[in-house]
C-alpha cells in the first residue's frame, strides 16, 4: 500500500518531494520486520589477525530473530592449508545434547548437530561452541558454513530462515617477537596440565520418545568443564548400589538402557581432557520389592533346603 502510494504521487507530478521521503521511509522501514525475522549463525569475532604460530579463538555463536529454536548443525568449513585445529569446546554450549558432538569431520571441515529440549531464544547472541586454531601459513584463511540449519521448536521442527555468516583470519609473517600474550593465554586454557578441577555436577535422566530407539528408555547427561573441556562419558548399570570397575561402557548421550524395567541403579562419570572425573548415581527408578530380588529366592531355596535336610534327617533318626 505505501509503495501505491508513493508511485501515485510520482505520477501525479506533484510537487510533494517530503511527502514522498516520508512514504519512502515508510516503504524501507516496513522491510525491517522481515529482515529481523529471520535468525542467524555468525562468527565472533568475524576477523582475526594473527602472526603465523600463533592460537586464535572463534565462536559459533546463533541469533534466534523472532523464531525460538530447539536444534541447530551444519558444517564449518575452514582453509586447512593456514590453520589446524588445537581445541574444539562446546562448554556453556546453549545446546544441551549432541547427536553429533562438534569434531574435526575431515581436513578443513568441524561438523556438529545439537539439540536444546524446550528450545532457546532471546535478543543476544546464543553460544553454540569454540574452535582455537593455530595459525601454520600466512596468508588470508576463509571461514564458512555449509548445510547449515536451526529448527524451531514448534512441535514439527520447521526449518528457521536462517543467514549465514562468515569469517575471515588474516595471518601475518612471524615477526621476532614472542607470540601475543592473547596466544599465551589460550595456550595456558587449553593445556589439559592446568586443569585441576572436576567437570561440574550434573543429573542424568530418563525418558522415552516413539522417534528415538522405537520408545524404549534411554538416558540423557550433559555437564561442562570450564578449562580443559570434557572428553567422554561411561555408563554402568547394576542392582547394587555399588559399582565395577571393570563393567563401564563408553556412551554418548542419549544412551539406550540396558535395563529396561527400570531396576537397576545406573552410574555415569564424566572425564574432563586432563582425565579428571566426576561421578554421578541414579537410584533405579522403580526400585524392586524385597521378593524380587535374586539374593531373596537365593536365600529362600537354601533354608527350604535346610529345612528339608533336617526333616530327612529326623525321619531316618526315629526309624
Amino acid at each position: 500500500m505505501i509503495l501505491v502510494l508513493w508511485l501515485i504521487i510520482g505520477q501525479l507530478n506533484l510537487n510533494f518531494m517530503k511527502i514522498k521521503h516520508f512514504f519512502l521511509l515508510l516503504l524501507v522501514i516496513s522491510f525491517i520486520p522481515n529482515i529481523c525475522r529471520a535468525s542467524e549463525m555468525v562468527f565472533i569475532p568475524a576477523s582475526h589477525t594473527v602472526q603465523k604460530g600463533d592460537l586464535v579463538k572463534i565462536g559459533l555463536y546463533l541469533n534466534t530473530g523472532e523464531d525460538r529454536i530447539n536444534a541447530a548443525g551444519g558444517k564449518l568449513i575452514f582453509s586447512s592449508d593456514y590453520l589446524s585445529v588445537s581445541n574444539i569446546s562446546f562448554n556453556n554450549s546453549v545446546l544441551n545434547f549432541w547427536p553429533e558432538q562438534p569434531h574435526l569431520d575431515a581436513n578443513g571441515t568441524i561438523s556438529f548437530s545439537g539439540v536444546t529440549p524446550g528450545g532457546f531464544d532471546g535478543s543476544s547472541p546464543n553460544f553454540l561452541f569454540s574452535v582455537v586454531f593455530r595459525a601454520v601459513k600466512d596468508g588470508k584463511a576463509d571461514l564458512l558454513l555449509k548445510d547449515a540449519v536451526a529448527l524451531k521448536d514448534d512441535g514439527a521442527g520447521t526449518a528457521s530462515d536462517l543467514n549465514t555468516g562468515h569469517g575471515s583470519i588474516v595471518i601475518t609473517a612471524q615477526s621476532s617477537s614472542p607470540n601475543s600474550d592473547n596466544s599465551a593465554k589460550l595456550l595456558a586454557e587449553i593445556d589439559p596440565k592446568n586443569d585441576k578441577e572436576l567437570p561440574e555436577s550434573f543429573t542424568p535422566l530418563i525418558g522415552s520418545n516413539p522417534s528415538i530407539f522405537d520408545g524404549k528408555y534411554f538416558l540423557v547427561f550433559t555437564t561442562n568443564d570450564k578449562q580443559s573441556g570434557i572428553d567422554h562419558y561411561e555408563v554402568q548399570e547394576s542392582k547394587n548400589k555399588s559399582v565395577k570397575d571393570d563393567a563401564w561402557i563408553r556412551a554418548e548421550s542419549p544412551y539406550l538402557l540396558l535395563d529396561q524395567t527400570l531396576h537397576s541403579f545406573v552410574f555415569v562419570r564424566a572425564f574432563d581432557k586432563a582425565q579428571n572425573i566426576r561421578l554421578e548415581t541414579m537410584p533405579p527408578l522403580y526400585p524392586q520389592k524385597f521378593y524380587q530380588s535374586v539374593e531373596f529366592w537365593v536365600i529362600i531355596i537354601a533354608v527350604c533346603s535346610v529345612l528339608l535336610f533336617l526333616k530327612r534327617k529326623l525321619i531316618f533318626v526315629h526309624k
